[in-house]
């Protein structure tokens, strides 16, 4: 195990501005903060945020993309278990679907009729 290390996330709401400090006293500024964590097993969510949803959300993209990029196995592992959570939190039952090759194309041919063809 590691040594104990420190981040320090200071808000002014009042210039607007967020400025993160690293334990080697690096200075990061930026337009928004999420930070959450949990504890699955117990049910226990930490969720602060601050700052332009944009702006996180946007972090977040690029987050993924360096994860991608670089082959970060353990920022891989969260990004690809964010989207299956979002994906069941947007439908329970999404991957306890079973859907015939067959039902599948011809629901898709139905969704793409009228929209023009590939050339």
């Amino acid at each position: 195990m590691g040594k104990k290390f420190i981040i320090t996330i200071e808000v002014d709401p009042d210039a607007q501005e967020i400025v993160v400090r690293d334990e080697a006293g690096k200075e990061h500024p930026v337009k928004s903060i999420t930070v959450f964590g949990g504890d699955a097993e117990n049910g226990v969510l930490y969720l602060f945020g601050w700052g332009a949803s944009a702006d996180a959300a946007w972090a977040y993209k690029e987050g993924f993309l360096y994860a991608e990029e670089h082959g970060d196995a353990s920022y891989r592992s969260f990004f690809k278990q964010c989207a299956c959570h979002i994906a069941q939190a947007i439908d329970p039952g999404v991957f306890r679907r079973k859907v015939e090759v067959e039902e599948l194309l011809e629901r898709w041919e139905g969704e793409d009729r009228g929209k023009g063809k590939w050339h």
